[in-house]
């Protein structure tokens, strides 16, 4: 295992994700901001490992959308626009609604302790101000959704979302969204766990356009509300 090359040649496959986990958590951590330049120099230096897994770790982070590579310029941090977020938001809310009914359904008094750990490891952090912390808990309650959906076609589609759905959860979270957050998640706990499927859904359409409304309000120009671009 440890002398596996990748499919690319010679590059270790360690040193790449490497590479790719650090990059991609400085961008969801908006410490490459959204619009900035990096280059592979800056970033094998900041890493402490050669230009070529940076290279492949740029490539792939261009496919997912996070970066735009210009040609005789280098490597931005993509922008967040309007478009982004109600395009990720209305897919979030189709997909998600659909599991959480799902996920009604199948819950069983097994899965209370799994859903009630999360949760309550969220409020402490919450609590304490480590906020990305209490994100990272937090998402986990989204994450058991769409396991007890057991849809292996809605997971894959949600994993192709993954990245900019935490890049849009983690801008939320740092302009006032924790509190009121934990708690729509605790409403949509409870509800899945009394297998009230209208309100699970109910609860999770509300929680989604409410993070939406805040993504938008953070990149709209001044003057326009989230009413006025998603109509």
């Amino acid at each position: 295992m440890g002398n596996r090359t990748s499919r690319r040649g010679d590059l270790p496959p360690n040193l790449r994700e490497r590479a790719l986990s650090a990059i991609k958590q400085g961008i969801l951590d908006s410490r490459y901001a959204p619009g900035s330049l990096i280059s592979e120099g800056q970033l094998a230096d900041e890493l402490q490992i050669s230009r070529t897994p940076i290279r492949e770790a740029l490539r792939e982070l261009a496919g997912s959308g996070l970066v735009r590579i210009l040609p005789q310029r280098g490597i931005i941090v993509s922008e967040l626009s309007m478009r982004d977020i109600i395009e990720v938001y209305q897919l979030r809310e189709q997909l998600e609604c659909f599991a959480v009914r799902l996920a009604t359904e199948r819950a069983g008094p097994e899965d209370r302790a799994g859903f009630d750990a999360d949760h309550q490891d969220a409020l402490r952090h919450a609590a304490a101000g480590r906020l990305r912390a209490a994100y990272d808990a937090s998402v986990l309650m989204h994450a058991r959704v769409i396991e007890l959906a057991r849809n292996g076609r809605l997971g894959q589609i949600m994993r192709l979302l993954g990245d900019q759905v935490h890049r849009f959860g983690l801008l939320t979270l740092r302009h006032g969204r924790v509190e009121p957050a934990l708690g729509e998640h605790g409403a949509i706990i409870a509800a899945i766990l009394r297998q009230d499927a209208d309100a699970a859904e109910t609860l999770m359409r509300a929680h989604l356009r409410a993070d939406r409304d805040v993504a938008l309000r953070l990149t709209m120009p001044a003057g326009i509300s989230p009413a006025e671009v998603t109509a």
